[in-house]
Formats: structure tokens, sequence, C-alpha cells
């Protein structure tokens, strides 16, 4: 039989670890034990290799310390060593503190045997040919996540620890800030980046043929499926899979998600075939996640089996200055024209850090691409921002602009409203609730302005 690596299991009971080395000896892996933390760290520090096992079964409870107590000297001498806590007594609270102290994943027992195989078989198949700890503090992987702010740098920190392990995360954060950025930023810093990376956005997609996309179908399974279809659990391989709007999915479905979060394993629609599963599982909402479930609309088990490191993305008016490099950035690439130089008049940069962005990183850089498109260089290689170029495109509402930064345009007022409701739903592709969310008013206050303004479904 193929060896499938070195595991240690530290375990206080002598009938666990038979038990488990019974079954991981069975399955291909070499396997040695330890009944305390001090045995653990000497078996380890006797081995020819240490670095080289592939996992460490390590028990929350032992006699002479405790599995988070020994999270720290494990990862600070074998960092490459992923390590699965094992207790009796999960919950939320040790789960969350086990992971933020650098633990791979944990187990509930008694130890279920599909789980534990399928947790060794993700682990000690991943690529491992990435580095942990590449970036500096404010430097991440993605451009329009750059910044020097200190919500940027805590991000920095929580995008490197997510990348060291293999759980699922939940990523928070309002539209157009960036959570597919991030969760492409995990991937890449992770060993999986040679994998693919599949995002979707569960909300675009109709709730009917959700379960055929995520699952896959067999040929027949139902009207039209003339042939059988891989789902994304499948394409995601050993990689990532970021399912953004996960609020948005039936609640049939997430009991299925969870059941593949659990067992990693999956049935595709309509299919007797118990599918393994590899990857990773990233979801993102734009929408408070307790709000979900408070509303039914996400369920408790699967917020909690998912939300255990979460990462919130700060919206662009809490970054400060960020907002300036961002705008001088986006307009250097809008240009697209090497060496162009990049400047802020001081109006300019008054009205830009006056704004409050409720369409955040992804209406900046809309507004710098309209800008640049309108005006063009101001001189050789050259471009200077003015108030007059900005202003005009974020006159929208007394809540999205401070009135000491208004100017007054050739355009009127209700001229610039209208165009501005205009672009937001042109933008969100008609979606209504997601244009009234960018525009910083309700959706039933929206349908009021496009009435006043005779805005036509779809114009």
């Amino acid at each position: 039989m193929k060896n499938q690596g070195h595991i240690l299991i530290v375990d206080d009971h002598t009938n666990t670890r038979l038990y488990l080395k019974t079954l991981l000896t069975h399955e291909g892996f070499e396997v040695s034990e330890a009944g305390t933390g001090g045995e653990a760290l000497q078996v380890l520090h006797e081995s020819p290799h240490p670095a080289h096992r592939s996992a460490i079964l390590l028990d929350l409870k032992l006699p002479d310390t405790t599995g988070t107590e020994m999270l720290e000297p494990l990862q600070t001498l074998y960092p490459q060593v992923p390590v699965v806590i094992m207790t009796a007594h999960a919950t939320v609270e040790t789960a969350v503190e086990a992971i933020r102290k650098g633990a791979a994943n944990y187990l509930e027992k008694p130890i279920d045997e599909k789980k534990l195989l399928a947790l060794l078989e993700d682990l000690t198949s991943a690529p491992k040919n990435v580095e942990r700890g590449l970036l500096g503090h404010g430097d991440l992987p993605i451009p329009l996540l750059q910044g020097e702010s200190p919500v940027m740098r805590a991000l920095a920190d929580r995008i490197r620890k997510a990348s060291s392990h293999s759980i699922p995360i939940l990523i928070t954060g309002e539209s157009g800030t960036g959570k597919e950025l991030v969760a492409r930023s995990i991937h890449q810093l992770s060993p999986r980046r040679e994998e693919p990376f599949i995002a979707v956005n569960t909300g675009a997609i109709s709730r009917e043929l959700v379960n055929s996309e995520l699952f896959g179908h067999e040929k027949g399974s139902f009207t039209n499926a003339h042939s059988r279809k891989e789902g994304w659990l499948s394409t995601a391989g050993q990689g990532t899979l970021f399912l953004d709007e996960i609020g948005t999915m039936e609640l049939s479905t997430q009991i299925a998600l969870l059941r593949v979060l659990e067992n990693r394993t999956f049935y595709r629609v309509g299919g007797t075939e118990e599918i393994s599963f590899h990857a990773r599982i990233i979801g993102a909402s734009n929408i408070d996640p307790l709000l979900l479930v408070n509303q039914g609309r996400l369920r408790e088990d699967l917020y909690y089996r998912m939300n255990v490191f979460p990462i919130n993305v700060p919206p662009l008016r809490e970054r400060g200055e960020d907002i300036l490099l961002l705008a001088r950035k986006c307009l250097s690439e809008a240009f697209d024209i090497p060496g162009v130089e990049v400047e802020l008049s001081l109006d300019a940069k008054s009205v830009l850090m006056g704004y409050t962005w409720p369409g955040n990183v992804r209406e900046l850089k809309n507004r710098m691409i309209e800008v640049a498109v309108v005006h063009g260089l101001t001189g050789p290689n050259r471009f200077e921002l003015s108030k007059e170029m900005i202003a005009p495109l974020l006159q929208f509402g007394s809540s999205s602009y401070s009135p000491t930064v208004l100017s007054s345009q050739s355009m009127t007022l209700k001229e610039s409203e209208r165009e501005q409701i205009r672009r937001a739903l042109a933008e969100a592709e008609g979606n209504k609730s997601r244009a009234a969310r960018t525009l910083g008013i309700s959706r039933k206050a929206l349908y009021a302005k496009m009435r006043e303004y005779g805005i036509e479904e779809g114009e």
C-alpha cells in the first residue's frame, strides 16, 4: 500500500490512540503516539524529519497541558506541520481559539472516520510549495487592496492568518469593498495557489438552478438535463470555491452545503454516487450574517460552521488617505499609458475625502475611469484631477456627500441626481436592491425617484 504520510497522535487515552493508529495504519499512514504534551515534543525532537510529518492529531485536554497551549510551540518549531485539534467538548469558542492559535481544523469526539480521513486527505494532498508569511504589513497581492491605513494593516494580518489553514472562511463587508479580492488574496497566499479559484455569485443565479450549478447533475435528472454536468464543487478541485451572497441560497441548499463542509462529500442532482470534495470554501455576504440568521435567511448551523475565522472588509470611508492612494492608482490605470504622472489638486483631495463612497472601491474605480474618459490628459504624460472634474459625479444625496465640498455645476442638481440613478442601475445590471445600496438609499426611495424622474425599467 502506498505510504500516505506520517501522523503523530497526541492523546492521553490509550484506547483512543490504539483505535486511531489501527485506522490510519490500515489507510497507509505511518503513525507515532504520545500521551502528553511533553512526550509529543520529545517524539518530534527525536524524529529524523519532524517537519516532514503530514499532520498532528492533538487532544484538547492533556494531563500536563492543553491542546491550545501546545499550538504555539508546535507552530514555532514546526510551522509547516498542520495540527488538528480533537475534543469531546467542542464549542464555537474552543474552535475559534484553536484556529486563532494556528490549528488547521478541529474534530469532535467520538471521531467520525469519514471526516477524519477526508480531512487528512485534504491536508496531505494540497500543494505544499508556498512559504508562509510572504507579505509585509501593507503589502497585499491584489492591487485594489493596497493601503497603509490601520484597518487595512489589520485586514492584511487576517488574510495572512487565513491563508495558513484550510477551514471555511466567511467574509463580510459592504458592496464594492473587495470581498472577492480578499478571497483571491487568501487563495494566492495559500498552498492551494496553483489550484483553481472558482468565484460564484449565488445571488445572480436563479434559485432553481443553484443546486445544479453547485453540485452538478446527472443526465435526465430534470427537464433539459441532456447530459451529465460537473458542478462548482467538482471544478474547484483542490483549490478554492468562493460563494458570494451566500445568504441568498435556498435553505435546502444551505443544508446540503453544510453536509459538504462536515463530511467532505456530495452527490450530483439525481445521482447516487458519493463524490469526495477537496476544495476550500470561502463565503461572503454584504449583509450582516447574524441579521440573516435572525431573519431566517441563513441557517444558524451553517453560519457557525462558516464563521470560525471571520473577516470583515472595511468600507472605503474608514480607510483615510487610502482613498487618495487608490484614486491615483485607478486614474493611472484608466489612462492605460505607461509613465503618466497623476496629481490631485488640494480641492480634489478635499472632495474625495469628504465623500462617503456608498459604492466603496468599485464606485471609486468607476468614477476615475469616467473622469479619464471625459477629460483626457491635462498635459504631456501628465494629469491633474481638479475639484471641477470629480465633484459633479459625486453629488448625490445629503447622506453621501459633505455639504462643505459641494460646488456649482453646469448640470442642475435634479439632472445630476437622475444621471446618478441611471448609472447606479446600469452598474447593478437592473438590480434595484443593489443599486439602492450603492446610492445609499432604500429600495422604496429608489422607486420613488425613478417615478419622479421618469426612469423606465431597463433604461
